[in-house]
């Protein structure tokens, strides 16, 4: 996901000044919202990112001088450039899904994101749990599936048999995975950190 890649670096270009309030996953989250709304005001932007006033100013400014984005009266949308970035990422990925409470991971709220074709890059899920804590996640689970099967790198070979729940019905359904496919669950006590914690796992893997 190389589109990815290069707008991260480009939002992450050092300047002088205090060091920004957010991190690749707010930016990722506002591409996501963005495109998925078409357009949408700043304050419901923010809301959905889970940053402050000033925050979101400073993406959408950031998006706004690389070409991803503009604004008007009406909201923010994605330009040409920015929708190209966006659909790089809905190739490659789907979620967020909002699964709840389960047995899949620590936290109240929890949230899941496939990746498609991913299995092969995936050891053991500790790097994907680690990035989705350093965000402020409570912790992640990763799962790979194969012969249709959930399974857990270095673990279980069927998730579903060995951790019955309601969530694995759900993430069949909303986000159908199927062989070679990587899937996210991360958890937290509110739903925008589990959000960020998945996309922050999740960026351990394309970006």
């Amino acid at each position: 996901m190389s589109a990815v890649t290069k707008l991260l670096k480009s939002i992450n270009k050092k300047e002088r000044g205090p060091a920004p309030s957010f991190s690749d996953p707010h930016v990722v989250l506002v591409l996501l919202v963005t495109g998925d709304t078409k357009i949408i005001g700043r304050q419901a932007l923010a809301s959905r990112v889970g940053v402050g006033g000033g925050a979101i100013r400073t993406i959408l400014k950031k998006l706004r001088q690389d070409g991803y984005l503009r604004s008007s009266a009406s909201g923010s949308y994605l330009t040409k450039a920015g929708e190209r970035v966006y659909e790089s990422i809905r190739e490659r990925l789907s979620g967020p899904v909002s699964l709840g409470a389960s047995e899949l991971t620590m936290g109240r709220s929890q949230t899941a994101v496939l990746l498609r074709r991913t299995t092969k890059k995936v050891t053991n899920g500790i790097l994907q749990r680690d990035a989705a804590i350093k965000i402020g996640a409570s912790g992640a689970t990763t799962f790979a599936i194969r012969k249709s099967r959930f399974t857990m790198p270095q673990g279980s070979d069927d998730c579903e048999r060995d951790f019955p729940s309601s969530a694995w019905k759900t993430i069949r359904k909303e986000l159908a995975p199927k062989d070679g496919d990587i899937i996210i669950v991360s958890g937290s006590d509110d739903e925008i950190s589990s959000v960020l914690g998945a996309l922050s796992a999740a960026l351990t893997l394309v970006a």
